[in-house]
């Protein structure tokens, strides 16, 4: 069963910025998104770590719905403005 996950990049002392959301059906097919989208996607700057960054990847069923909906809120304005 495929469930939804929300990529933050994390650290350097600011909030957790979403980057992505999408589906797989476990954490390793998960992990692998993140590298497909690192490598395929080299333009897009959200996706490149200075040092003390990270990334975390939230699990729907593992997040308080609040915290998700917050998250995937801020990721739609973010999109938003990069298409203005």
């Amino acid at each position: 069963m495929e469930k939804r996950y929300l990529l933050l990049k994390c650290g350097s002392g600011s909030k957790p910025l979403p980057i992505d959301c999408f589906t797989a059906s476990d954490m390793s097919e998960a992990q692998e998104a993140v590298k497909w989208l690192e490598h395929h996607h080299p333009e897009r700057q959200e996706l490149h770590l200075e040092p003390g960054e990270f990334f975390e990847l939230l699990v729907e069923e593992h997040c308080p719905p609040e915290k998700w909906e917050d998250a995937l809120a801020e990721l739609e304005l973010n999109r938003r403005k990069k298409s203005s």
